[in-house]
Order: structure tokens, then C-alpha cells, then sequence
């Protein structure tokens, strides 16, 4: 009677990957099952990236020359007539967030944009054609250079707030001014604006309530791909750092269990199965992976064979995390696992003594 218990309860475990293919198959779960050699490119697992290996110093953008002025430069501004009794007319003037010096008498002019010298000529100019000079020399040095409060926080090996140079403000600089990533960090940098509307190359950004976080893969970034974003004064900077990746293999295996994919390190079906100490069967080949899609929303199902991923790189699927690996009952290992077991229970329960 305890054999035949004992065989009763076996039968019941075999028969979990079969309910949760039943559940694979209800609402909410693409009713087609894909062959793993043959999976969508859509369904496949992404390939681990670590920010360790990404060329930071392709993040790095276009930056404004030393000598161009950017909205928030202090100038210093000379005028010399040659008739001055005592030193030359000398302002420290600010640029406006419309890219304007207010010269004293003179009046405004634009020199957002412009190299010294360039402004050193328009002011000029505009002192001429409005009648104030008539043949002035203009100086025009970068007293103080505008920079931007920038909070990187996260990941990193220094997190806190810095001010980086308005005219080179990009992800790089921020991240370097932070002691770059630490081995923890995720491939996903997320950059949240500030809600006031800060001057950007020249140009004022409408103010607004909040900004829409920019989500940058680091990875694609350092290959060319990246999305247009804006580090303004306030930025916020988030490095998150990597989740624990796990998958789940059940079924005819030794030591059906949870496992976490080593950091950085991709695991693939025939990996899977070894942490699990192998099959129960060497028979059982067949093996359905339940993955997650659309953020959980959904989920789909793919057909695997042991014999083919010894075979088939392509066979030997690549595994996403929070993949389901069941290496499946077939009528086939039913009727050989019974034999088995009732040859191992059912002659020694009948049998005193044994």
C-alpha cells in the first residue's frame, strides 16, 4: 500500500508541467505554440549587455567651442573710445535666456552663440549704427562660464549633485563627474528633466509642470542609437542597477527549483537543465518554456527538444528571465516512470522484511 502511495503521489507531480501547460494555453496566453529553433525575433530573449563593456566615451555629444558664448555666461565687455580721460568704460554682463547682453547705452545684443571675437564685431556695430560710438574698440572676454546643477544618483560610484558646463552637457560628462558606473549598474540610464523651462544651446524650453522621463540603453547609445534628450539645471540622473534575473525549471528533473542567472552571463536551456542536476529521465526530450511578454500581459509558449539543442545552437534557446523551463511528461516517460517506480516500491511493500 505505501508503494502504491508513493507512486499515486509521483504520478500527481509528473502531472504539474501538464496543469501549467493548461494554464499556458487560458486567456491572456498565445494559444500558438513556437518551435525554439524557429522562435520570432520579436519572442527572443535580448542578449545580456553590461554597462562594464560600453564605450562611455561614445555617449560624449557635439559640445560648443571654449570660445562660444552660451545663455548664462558672464562677459566682460570694454569699450574704448580713445578720448577716455582715465580707464575704459568696463560691465560684467550676464546673458539673458534670450541669448542678450544688455550693454550700457548701447542697448541689447544678441550674442548667444557667437565666438568672442564675433561679439567683440556686432557689439561694434550696434554701438555705430545706433549712434552712441563712432569708432569704439570692443573687448569682450568669458569672465564666468554658466554651468548647470546636475543630481546623478543610483549606480554610481560617487552619487550626488555637481555642476557640469552648460556648453557640455551631456550624459557622459555627468556620469564621469560622478566617478562613472559601478558594477551593479543596469544598462538603462532614465533622465528626468526639471520642470522649469532651461535654456538649451541658445534656445529657452518651454516651462512645464513636469518633464516625460528619457530612458537611454547604454549599449545602443554606445553603438550610434540615441534618443534626442536634454540635461537641463535640476536634471535628475537615475542609474538603476540590475535586477536579480531569475528563471524557474520544473518537470522531470532532479532538482526542480528557482535560479538566478549569474550577473552578466546569458543561460541558455541545456544550462537550465544542468542547475536543475539534470533529468529524471534520460528519455524525457521534450520542453516547454512559458515566457512572459508585453510586460506580463501576456505570455507564450516555446517548444523545445533536449536532443535537438545538443545538436542546434539554435535549438539550445537563449533563455529570458523569469522564463518557465518544464521539461515535460510524455505518455512515454509516464509508462517507463511508473515501471520503474512500482518495480522499486511495489515488490519491497509486498515482501516483508525489504
Amino acid at each position: 500500500m505505501v508503494g502504491l502511495i508513493h507512486i499515486h503521489a509521483s504520478r500527481l507531480r509528473r502531472l504539474l508541467p501538464l496543469l501549467l501547460a493548461a494554464v499556458a494555453a487560458a486567456p491572456g496566453c498565445d494559444s500558438t505554440i513556437y518551435k525554439a529553433s524557429k522562435l520570432p525575433l520579436e519572442y527572443s530573449a535580448c542578449r545580456v549587455g553590461s554597462p562594464r563593456k560600453v564605450d562611455l566615451a561614445r555617449l560624449s555629444r557635439a559640445t560648443m567651442r571654449s570660445e562660444q558664448i552660451y545663455v548664462g555666461d558672464v562677459l566682460e565687455v570694454t569699450i574704448a573710445t580713445g578720448l577716455e580721460d582715465r580707464t575704459p568704460l568696463n560691465w560684467s554682463l550676464r546673458v539673458s535666456d534670450s541669448g542678450e547682453v544688455l550693454v550700457p547705452l548701447v542697448g541689447p545684443v544678441r550674442v548667444v552663440g557667437l565666438l568672442l571675437t564675433d561679439a567683440e564685431q556686432l557689439i561694434r556695430q550696434e554701438s555705430i549704427s545706433r549712434k552712441v560710438y563712432r569708432d569704439p574698440h570692443v573687448s569682450v572676454l568669458l569672465k564666468t562660464r554658466k554651468t548647470l546643477k546636475v543630481t546623478v544618483v543610483g549606480a554610481v560610484q560617487r552619487p550626488g549633485t555637481y555642476d557640469l558646463p552648460a556648453a557640455n552637457n551631456d550624459l557622459l560628462s555627468a556620469l564621469m563627474a560622478a566617478g562613472g558606473l559601478t558594477d551593479k549598474a543596469a544598462t538603462i540610464v532614465e533622465i528626468r528633466g526639471s520642470p522649469s523651462g532651461a535654456a538649451i544651446g541658445g534656445d529657452r524650453q518651454p516651462a512645464s509642470a513636469a518633464t516625460d522621463p528619457v530612458r537611454i540603453d547604454l549599449i545602443a547609445a554606445s553603438e550610434g542609437i540615441t534618443p534626442e534628450y536634454q540635461i537641463r539645471d535640476g536634471s535628475v540622473i537615475m542609474v538603476r542597477e540590475q535586477d536579480p534575473k531569475k528563471i524557474q525549471v520544473i518537470g522531470l528533473v532532479r532538482k526542480p527549483d528557482q535560479f538566478e542567472i549569474p550577473r552578466d552571463q546569458e543561460i541558455r536551456l541545456l544550462d537550465a537543465i544542468a542547475l536543475a542536476n539534470g533529468r529524471t529521465l534520460e528519455l524525457a526530450d521534450k520542453v516547454h518554456i512559458v515566457r512572459n511578454i508585453e510586460r506580463g500581459s501576456k505570455s507564450i509558449v516555446i517548444a523545445a527538444s533536449v536532443r535537438e539543442a545538443k545538436r542546434s545552437a539554435a535549438a539550445n534557446i537563449l533563455l529570458a528571465p523569469g522564463d518557465v523551463v518544464s521539461v515535460e511528461e510524455t505518455p512515454l516517460t509516464f509508462t517507463v516512470g511508473t515501471i520503474r517506480e512500482f518495480v522499486r516500491f511495489g515488490f519491497s511493500s509486498a515482501i516483508p522484511g525489504m
